[in-house]
């Protein structure tokens, strides 16, 4: 149990009724917040050093679940960002990672990639909670969503969203889709041509925060009796140019502090606190650097991807006699040629199956799964498995012995995969809720049926699990 977040909540919990009751009032507002790389051992460890109006305020005040998980694994931004706006996993929502490889073209596409509008949602094969609430309130309701990455932003949004905004990597500048209505560039084009004071100073946790209020502001959010609905995509990597990695984690959590404060202060001084619902959680995941483990005597390795894939292609073709078996790799995905097998009418089961019976044989390699696995096979676990859409997904998951990196040469891309658990919560803050410390364990696919009993609507249509308990 995390002791900063238990001592925030018993502290409240002493003058105030333990047993939370069940929302009464319709909040108009819902401000979901998204924190990429949040964890709570950061938030403990920094915790002296918080104001009144930002963690302290939401974990003294709202419904704290203190074990929050996805179920699914791995996590990474897109997937996490999805998860949440659709209350389901990557296998029945269809972003499983940033990119994945197009079995059209046999090359590397992003999960927001379109190719009329170059950026939408299309990718995601279900409704979010915004799409649910534009339904339901026959288009009324106001679904925005602001993030510095664009498929945070995107995800985020869902189908039906007013307006999309993210920041231009190299430009540092405000952009969206001609996917969004119209309104949502007008609005986006006045917006960038109103002069900024102190624009130069702000991080983008500042930046993202500063357009999200402006977006209530001028789009007069939860000022009538349809919900509406505001995704703000945040991040607790390290703003700072410390060179001591604590000092700049320390700098970060300080200034992601003072950001909330502000945001909340000024949603609820516009919207009034019992109108106004944050959800806040993190997206479970912290970016891993390639460390040199072998300084430390741990035990390490590299894994070369796409020699890897070479040798499986040479190994195929000596058994089937076809020379390019395996059309791409990325990561640890392999894509196989599925049509040329069609073609020739081999079986793409057996050739999977030889497939891990070579791959499971070199260094590095812990386990590897197939896609006749990952569909059919039980045995296989539940987050491995849901990480798994068979649309995307390669058909070969490599997973690799921790320690290890993945490193493929043609492209120069490296990455540490990471299996440590990393604790994150779910806070529920505002809108009549009263202060509560849950311990026992939550998924973040319940965070969506969660908002949708809030405002008395039906869960996005891939949600199948219940809303979280106020209890």
């Amino acid at each position: 149990m995390n002791k900063y977040i238990t001592l925030f909540a018993l502290a409240a919990l002493a003058n105030i009724e333990c047993e939370a009751q069940p929302n009464t009032a319709v909040p108009r507002l819902v401000v979901g917040i998204t924190i990429d790389q949040l964890n709570s051992n950061d938030m403990e460890h920094f915790a002296a050093l918080y104001g009144n109006g930002g963690f302290k305020k939401l974990l003294n005040e709202g419904v704290v679940y203190e074990n929050a998980q996805y179920d699914f694994a791995p996590v990474n931004l897109a997937s996490a960002s999805t998860a949440i706006a659709t209350g389901a996993s990557p296998t029945d929502n269809g972003i499983t990672a940033e990119r994945w490889i197009s079995r059209e073209t046999l090359r590397p596409v992003g999960c927001t990639f379109d190719k009329k509008l170059m950026v939408s949602p299309n990718n995601v094969m279900a409704s979010t909670i915004g799409d649910e609430m534009k339904m339901a309130s026959n288009g009324n309701a106001l679904v925005f969503s602001v993030a510095a990455n664009q498929d945070a932003a995107v995800l985020h949004g869902g189908h039906a969203a007013d307006g999309v905004f993210w920041m231009d990597e190299s430009s540092r500048t405000w952009k969206t889709s001609a996917f969004y209505p119209r309104n949502a560039q007008t609005w986006l084009d006045a917006y960038l041509r109103i002069p900024k004071q102190g624009t130069a100073k702000k991080n983008d946790n500042q930046t993202t925060c500063q357009l999200a209020l402006d977006c209530i502001n001028d789009h007069a959010m939860g000022r009538d009796a349809y919900a509406d609905l505001l995704f703000v995509t945040l991040s607790a990597g390290n703003v700072a140019t410390e060179t001591n990695p604590l000092l700049a984690k320390e700098a970060a959590y300080r200034e992601l502090d003072r950001t909330l404060a502000d945001l909340i202060l000024n949603i609820e001084q516009k919207v009034g606190k019992d109108n106004v619902l944050f959800v806040l959680t993190s997206t479970g995941r912290s970016q891993s650097n390639i460390e040199d483990y072998a300084k430390y005597n741990v035990p390490t390795g590299t894994f070369y991807i796409n020699r890897t894939a070479n040798l499986l292609n040479m190994y195929l073709n000596a058994i089937y006699g076809i020379n390019r078996l395996v059309d791409g790799v990325l990561n640890n995905e392999i894509y196989i040629n599925k049509t040329i097998l069609e073609q020739k009418r081999i079986n793409i089961s057996e050739v999977l199956r030889h497939a891990r019976e070579f791959l499971v044989q070199i260094a590095g390699v812990k386990e590897v799964y197939t896609a006749d696995q990952l569909l059919l096979d039980n045995s296989v676990s539940t987050k491995t498995r849901n990480a798994f859409n068979h649309a995307v997904s390669g058909d070969i998951i490599v997973k690799i012995t921790p320690g290890w990196r993945i490193y493929n040469e043609e492209t120069k891309e490296e990455q540490l995969p990471s299996l440590a658990n990393m604790p994150f919560p779910i806070i529920i803050y505002g809108a009549g809720v009263k202060p509560k410390a849950i311990s026992t364990p939550v998924s973040t696919n319940s965070i969506a049926p969660t908002i949708a009993r809030f405002i008395r609507i039906r869960a996005p249509n891939a949600c199948v699990v219940p809303a979280l308990p106020l209890k």
